[in-house]
């Protein structure tokens, strides 16, 4: 396998020969460690230790400071480096012990107790000690100004203090957070060595300083393309679920960061990548005929793909026109025209695959007619040459896309196209880094699409300083409160299903898709997936 990609031999395949060059190249295998679309599958039965296995992803990531982790891309790189105090297993759905061999909870939600597993040692071989777990966690919870370092936006959540009684972590808090064990396990939550957390944020940020305790060990980089991950010897507290108990299988996993979309198919089937992240919808059939592996995984506790729609902008804070948004998508047409079967039509906000989901596709199905009647009544008129006006004011919306999915960019295109026929309705698709991250704060952009993997809907929509609406609506403030008191998971679930109904009785969101991470790769890999939908290197492993 060639050590780089050749990104100038890809760009100088015209679109013909492209085509072709994948066609021709096929390899068989069976047996995937993940959920399959079709096409070829990986190996099965016993795993084959030794190997590298390169990674291609969608973008470069600027920080391994955990509270910094802003992309989905740093999980793939940084996440096999660490460890968690608990983790959720996404095939059996539940917590499972890690750094903590047992936990508890106080009814209230407020008193978390974690006993420390004895044997963990991080990378510069101290020892992981449950005064370095409350150390970790009084950052998290209360940052540093000296440092620069932010609190971590779920752990601080109605933190007060650490208390370390023997083996024993308790981390006791000033109000309810019914989602505290589950904030444990995400990516931005690992137990790091006293090294790193005496570091600045930038110096922190840099991953030869990030001082972990997991399968694999940061060896080297090119900063915004390649890294390189190699196994940890000795490693022997995995997740007590996890297949594999040991030291990783694999030797060494070479992460690298291919942005153009185009050519991320071509890098699999040449075998100049082993996995590929984001193959975009026209490739899917071409890995598949080519004898590929097309893996799709849905976060088990995710949303859907949704746009927020912004209750204080000048266009969408009038309800009649979120709603006919909302009623003016096709949602059917969408997954049948510009997708593909990997992304069906939604049945809420939440994913398909989350327990807490409700279905209430029959709330947002598409109605031009009643979308364009909702529009007149808001006084939306159309003009001579179709587009619609109000004041002397066309309604011209904006919505910004992002690399990190690659169905966005033909999804968007054609309810852009969908919306100017059916409402009058002009949607500007923005494909800009810069103006995506600038839109977060931004309430003159009406429109903004996510979707995330571990959710707490309350602090997504009602949350102090949200993103998502960059307001408050009352009911969804009560929603809120309620999530954060629930007592049990039965009485969270309840709490869920309600603010489902509200953020689309509300016409909040927009739910288009169901969510779904698509990867290209070898029929010589066996992988599976994370909760948070990053492979898992840790068990992954290839014929040799």
């Amino acid at each position: 396998m060639a050590a780089q990609l050749d990104r100038r031999r890809f760009l100088g395949l015209g679109a013909g020969a492209l085509g072709a060059a994948l066609l021709a190249a096929c390899s068989g295998g069976k047996g995937p460690g993940g959920r399959t679309a079709g096409g070829a599958t990986g190996p099965t039965g016993s795993p084959v230790r030794g190997g590298t296995l390169t990674f291609s992803d969608t973008e470069a990531v600027s920080t391994w400071q955990p509270q910094k982790l802003g992309t989905y891309s740093s999980g793939n790189v940084s996440f096999h480096t660490n460890v968690f105090l608990l983790y959720f297993d996404p095939y059996q759905k539940k917590l499972q012990p890690w750094v903590a061999e047992s936990w508890s909870k106080n009814d209230e939600n407020t008193k978390f107790s974690f006993r420390i597993r004895k044997g963990i040692t991080f990378i510069d071989g101290t020892q992981l000690t449950p005064e370095i777990v409350a150390k970790n966690y009084e950052l998290y919870g209360r940052g540093d100004q000296r440092l620069r370092v932010p609190v971590h936006p779920q752990v601080s959540r109605g933190f007060d203090h650490v208390e370390v009684d023997g083996d024993t972590v308790t981390v006791v808090l000033s109000k309810p957070n019914q989602q505290f064990l589950i904030d444990t396990t995400r990516l931005n939550s690992p137990i790091l060595g006293a090294k790193t957390l005496g570091l600045d944020l930038e110096e922190a940020g840099l991953p030869q300083n990030s001082v972990g305790a997991g399968p694999f060990v940061f060896e080297s980089q090119v900063p915004n393309q390649s890294a390189v991950l190699v196994r940890r010897p000795g490693y022997r507290w995995a997740p007590a679920s996890s297949p594999n108990q040991g030291e990783a299988y694999l030797d060494r996993i070479v992460w690298k960061v291919l942005p153009e979309i185009g050519l991320r198919t071509g890098a699999l089937t040449s075998r100049q990548v082993d996995v590929a992240r984001g193959i975009q919808p026209a490739d899917e059939s071409v890995i598949k005929a080519a004898g590929y592996q097309l893996l799709l995984y849905r976060p088990p506790l995710g949303t859907s793909n949704y746009a927020a729609l912004r209750v204080e902008n000048e266009f969408t804070k009038d309800p009649l026109v979120r709603r006919a948004l909302v009623l003016g998508v096709d949602r059917d047409g969408l997954t049948r025209d510009a997708l593909t079967d990997s992304y069906p039509p939604p049945i809420s906000i939440l994913n398909v695959d989350n327990p807490n989901a409700i279905d209430l596709s029959a709330e947002f199905k598409y109605d031009p007619g009643k979308a364009r009647d909702l529009l007149e009544q808001a006084g939306w008129r159309q003009g001579a040459d179709g587009v619609r006006a109000k004041d002397g004011k066309q309604l011209h919306l904006t919505v910004p896309q992002s690399a990190q999915q690659v169905a966005l960019g033909p999804a968007w295109e054609y309810i852009a196209q969908q919306w100017r026929k059916e409402l009058g309705i002009v949607l500007d698709v923005r494909n800009d880094p810069s103006f995506a991250a600038t839109a977060n704060t931004d309430v003159t952009v009406p429109i903004v699409v996510s979707r995330t993997s571990i959710i707490s809907l309350g602090q997504s929509f009602g949350g102090p300083g949200n993103t998502a609406l960059l307001g408050a609506p009352p009911e969804l403030v009560a929603l809120y409160r309620r999530e954060l008191e629930a007592k049990d998971d039965a009485e969270f679930k309840a709490v869920q299903a309600e603010q489902q109904r509200a953020l689309h009785q509300g016409s909040y969101v927009i739910a288009y898709f169901e969510e779904a991470q698509t990867f290209g790769a070898s029929p010589d890999v066996h992988v599976t997936f994370q909760t948070q939908t990053y492979p898992d290197f840790y068990n992954a492993w290839k014929r040799g």
